[in-house]
């Protein structure tokens, strides 16, 4: 007895089964296609449908569409501007007080009241030089270049330290307090010569700055006039008393 044997092939059996579903998706993808194809022909035949349609709107159609659209534009603008106006009379409502018009009359007198019992900051300017020009300017610096607050031993007074501190106030005292001197005595005694002056570093505590804005401690009354011997020093007498070289 003859036996016969046939032999199976298992991968062949392995591709022929990824063969088939190879058909399966090549039939899902043509299928898409087709199906795309569809879609985008639907859609440009609606799109010129709709093209042929507005084309063939009449003029009747198009100017009621332009009023509707005027209308609408017109509606948009008055909303928009009755919100800025909400909000301009929600911030003045935050913001302000409103006062009432049957009391108007009252608030400004008492407004006005208050405002002329309000004191303001004042300033004593008597005896001030108050600058509204260019000329008071100039004039004012012009003075200021001519005053002079520092002193060495031998010089001469001749002008003012401040505005309102001149030779006079600096040269006549006596125990560093300001004297009245007669027209007698200004007439023996004119002219003054620094003696001594203050160290620099108590100068500015001491009292001849406080009086006379000067470092001068002790000056020297003379007549350049006068005689040596006469009993009335001259600039020479001055220079021996005060001995300055």
């Amino acid at each position: 007895m003859n036996n016969k044997y046939e032999i199976l092939n298992s991968k062949s059996n392995y591709d022929s089964i990824i063969f088939y579903l190879l058909y399966i998706v090549l039939i899902f993808v043509v299928v898409f296609i087709i199906f795309k194809i569809i879609y985008k022909f639907n859609n440009y035949e609606n799109f010129k449908n709709t093209t042929d349609n507005q084309n063939k709107l009449s003029p009747e159609t198009m100017q009621e569409l332009i009023e509707k659209n005027n209308e609408l534009t017109n509606i948009k603008n008055s909303i928009q501007d009755k919100l800025e106006k909400q909000s301009k009379a929600i911030y003045i409502s935050q913001n302000y007080d409103k006062i009432d018009s049957s009391s108007f009359d009252n608030e400004v007198d008492f407004i006005l009241g208050k405002f002329n019992s309000t004191t303001f900051p004042q300033m004593n300017l008597d005896g001030k030089k108050i600058i509204n020009t260019e000329s008071d300017l100039s004039s004012v610096l012009n003075e200021v270049k001519l005053m002079k607050n520092f002193y060495k031993p031998g010089d001469i007074v001749l002008t003012n330290s401040t505005f309102d501190i001149d030779k006079n106030k600096i040269c006549y005292r006596q125990d560093g307090k300001l004297i009245k001197p007669t027209v007698d005595f200004l007439q023996k005694y004119p002219e003054c010569m620094v003696c001594t002056v203050e160290s620099e570093q108590n100068l500015y505590e001491s009292n001849p700055w406080k009086t006379t804005k000067t470092n001068i401690n002790k000056v020297c009354l003379y007549n350049p006039t006068a005689e040596t011997n006469s009993g009335i020093p001259n600039l020479n007498d001055c220079k021996k008393f005060c001995n300055v070289k």
